[in-house]
């Protein structure tokens, strides 16, 4: 029993890393932005729009990571 949930606390951490890379992802995303407004302030709405586009498909996927987290857990 102690094997199981070894391998589980393995299994959760190895799940998590790439949360790491969600993070990393969102502030690639939002520095972007911010360059991009500067070149062309006139289109700031229009990349605001593709930015947060952007960042609920990463923060998608870090969701999905938690459930996939969650249903490691409870097996």
């Amino acid at each position: 029993m102690l094997f199981v949930k070894a391998a589980k606390t393995v299994a959760i951490g190895i799940v998590f890393m790439p949360i790491a890379g969600c993070a990393i992802g969102t502030g690639i995303i939002f520095a972007s932005l911010l360059k991009s407004v500067s070149y062309a302030p006139d289109y700031e709405e229009v990349l605001f729009n593709y930015a947060i586009m952007g960042f609920a498909f990463i923060e998608t996927f870090s969701f999905f990571l938690f459930g996939a987290a969650g249903f490691i857990y409870v097996l």
